[in-house]
């Protein structure tokens, strides 16, 4: 998220487009360019920045998209334009081009770190972890303060299998800002990921005690007792936290776990099914499925 300054300065420069577009220009019809590409005037430019708001006010983006490539094309280092391409094609679901769109901004904006957490998470999305670690820390390297960068880094560490990095960014996030339970969760989980089960129960109890309702410490509370092996209370957070939120595939994939661990195989498989449903490719649940499921056939 940006800061509050970096928000108030992508707000002026905004409002300095609309006051061009509004007040300054003559009024008068508006040009059909039939090549938008060419001769494009700041004048031009404002209008069709008009048109963008417009379409993306509607979700539009489709539409919206050419107009902002137009732009960009002849003002190729105007950041205003270039966020505006690249959060459109955020929205369009085109993690590569919105990450191109990003580092151009990056760039040749003033404020660069308007340009995160969304540069690094479309790598994420992209599946490039190294890039979406290198983003993140650049990210924090502009702002080593800023607690939601951090919390983004130490989760790209954590996608990496960096755990002893991530635990260390985790804390820095719960430094930076002592409330935050999303980064207090990630802690708790590298805990669990290390073989310190009993703190992260302890460390996300807390955030329990405050919220029973937060998601990410109920997945991270059955994971420490599953890892002490106390099954039931394990059961009691997970299938509270999977009622909360019923497409968390991660709660179906510890309560697999859990039931393959309880020498119960049919639900262990049914636990594995309903995880796969949604993450068709991941080869090291789908083999435990397969194994499982031709035990139970002999």
């Amino acid at each position: 998220m940006s800061t509050p300054l970096f928000r108030t300065l992508g707000s002026v420069a905004a409002l300095s487009v609309c006051y061009w577009g509004l007040f300054v220009r003559p009024r008068r019809q508006a040009v059909v360019l039939a090549d938008p590409t060419e001769g494009l005037s700041m004048e031009d430019a404002g209008r069709l920045q008009e048109r963008l708001a417009v379409l993306m006010r509607s979700r539009r983006f489709e539409e919206a998209r050419p107009l902002a490539e137009s732009i960009v094309r002849e003002f190729p280092n105007n950041p205003t334009y270039l966020r505006r391409l690249a959060e459109i094609q955020g929205e369009l679901g085109h993690p590569k081009e919105e990450a191109e769109a990003w580092e151009r901004f990056v760039k040749v904006s003033p404020t660069p770190g308007e340009a995160f957490p969304a540069l690094g998470n479309a790598y994420r999305r992209l599946g490039q972890t190294r890039l979406a670690i290198d983003a993140f820390e650049r990210a924090v390297a502009l702002e080593p303060k800023n607690s939601e960068f951090l919390f983004h880094l130490g989760r790209a560490y954590e996608y990496g299998k960096a755990y002893a990095k991530a635990l260390e960014t985790y804390k820095r996030a719960c430094v930076q800002n002592p409330g935050d339970s999303d980064a207090t969760a990630g802690w708790a989980r590298m805990e669990v990921f290390i073989g310190n089960p009993v703190q992260a129960a302890r460390r996300v109890e807390q955030v329990l005690a405050r919220n029973p309702n937060d998601v990410d410490s109920l997945l991270v509370h059955g994971m420490a007792l599953r890892q002490q092996g106390q099954y039931a209370r394990a059961k009691v957070s997970l299938e509270k936290g999977l009622k909360l939120s019923p497409g968390y595939s991660d709660f179906m994939l510890v309560l697999g776990g859990i039931a393959e661990a309880e020498d119960r195989p049919a639900e262990a498989i049914g636990w594995y099914d309903k995880y796969l449903a949604r993450n068709g490719g991941d080869a090291t649940v789908r083999a435990k499925r397969d194994r499982l499921a031709a035990q139970e056939r002999k």
